[in-house]
């Protein structure tokens, strides 16, 4: 008879630590496998998990585990022994902390520590996170480029280190943008809306949209744009937005607690950026079906649009299975300019040309929703089951 396989997961603090994706794993992962959940600090949802399968452990844990991990000798003999006990066979850890606790504490389980900053603050030694590192069965990372990251500045094997896609909770989000606008916007979404999130930053590139928009108007009288974001640049985009006289027809909306509301009702989601880290900007307007037009900032971002195609280095709108790819307009930000660049109007072209035709708009739609569910809970917990059989 096979024996039932022991899990662990330790995490650091529940509510504080874990966001929504990462707690819908969680949830899903309790439904599967017989997990005794290790909290080191905090309470968890007990609606997700019998407090049975609960072990508080009551360690609060601070930066100095960090700086210097044999102040904490007796806790990590303490998480030892609550190992033994239970018998596990792998131990799953998020967060920094967590992980530290978990490599330290290993005894004859498989670790696994799923990582989110790559980057690690200056004060920690790279040879105690080498270590650290070295001693986990397995790594895992959302992106290709953390991964390249890890194997770089610690000299990692690359099969030591999985990349596994971040959970998009579309329940969620699907709750989320169901909520009621504001009164005092529900008018300018009564015509055509171009939307775009995330940090008003240079990378962004909130300016080319913005410019672009110039020739939105020109064709589509009645049309808007809306910038979902806060950033050191807001004031030179306002500025921006007044010496164009576009006031009413360009929002920014900087204090909100609820993107989706806003994109769910918005028409096509733009993104304009140099540079992206990752993907989940472009996920969120899929999983509210938005049909999808981004510049090619990054690896993952063209590959999440034309997953069958790779294309880089375009030179006018790339039309991918599940989005339009434009090239980046990487001019630099000039309030007191109105003229348009080549890429800005080739940006410009490709949402004029999406607004045109309908038949490629409800396309996009339909596709964008079908790629949100290639990161579904279901299909990305399949990713978890292969690593930890």
């Amino acid at each position: 008879m096979k024996k039932e396989l022991r899990l662990a997961v330790l995490l650091n603090n529940y509510k504080r630590d874990l966001d929504i994706s990462k707690r819908t794993l969680l949830k899903k992962l309790i439904e599967k496998y017989n997990i005794k959940l290790f909290v080191l600090s905090g309470d968890i949802d007990l609606d997700i998990v019998d407090k049975n399968k609960v072990v508080y452990l009551d360690m609060d844990i601070d930066n100095s585990l960090i700086k210097f991990p044999i102040k904490y000798y007796n806790k990590i003999n303490q998480l030892k022994e609550i190992k033994n006990r239970f018998k596990i066979d792998k131990t799953i850890s998020f967060g920094k902390k967590a992980n530290i606790l978990n490599s330290l504490s290993k005894i004859n389980e498989d670790i696994i520590l799923n990582i989110d900053n790559v980057v690690d603050d200056s004060f920690i030694l790279e040879k105690f996170i080498k270590r650290m590192y070295e001693k986990a069965d397995k790594i895992v990372v959302d992106s290709k480029t953390k991964k390249n990251h890890l194997i770089a500045q610690y000299g990692l094997k690359d099969n030591s280190i999985q990349v596994i896609d971040q959970i998009l909770s579309i329940d969620f989000i699907s709750n989320q943008a169901a909520q009621e606008i504001e009164p005092e916007l529900k008018d300018f979404f009564e015509d055509n809306v171009i939307v775009s999130t995330g940090e008003l930053v240079e990378h962004k590139g909130h300016w080319h949209l913005i410019k672009a928009f110039i020739r939105i108007k020109e064709r589509f009288k009645n049309a808007k744009l809306l910038i979902i974001g806060d950033g050191p640049l807001k004031k030179e985009l306002d500025q921006l937005i007044k010496s164009m006289n576009f006031e009413n027809d360009i929002k920014i909306v900087s204090n909100f607690d609820n993107k989706y509301k806003y994109i769910i009702r918005s028409d096509i989601f733009v993104l304009s950026s140099h540079l992206e880290q990752g993907k989940k900007e472009v996920l969120d307007a899929m999983s509210c079906a938005r049909p999808i037009i981004t510049t090619t900032c990054s690896d993952q971002i063209i590959k999440l649009v034309s997953p069958k195609n790779y294309v880089n280095n375009i030179k006018e709108p790339f039309f991918g299975e599940y989005g339009i790819l434009v090239p980046i307009a990487d001019n630099k930000l000039n309030i007191n300019s109105k003229v348009l660049n080549k890429n800005e109007i080739i940006l410009s072209d490709a949402i004029i040309k999406l607004l045109d035709d309908y038949d490629l708009y409800d396309n996009y739609m339909e596709m964008s929703a079908k790629r949100a569910i290639d990161f579904s809970a279901d299909m990305i917990l399949k990713e978890w089951e292969k690593l930890i059989k």
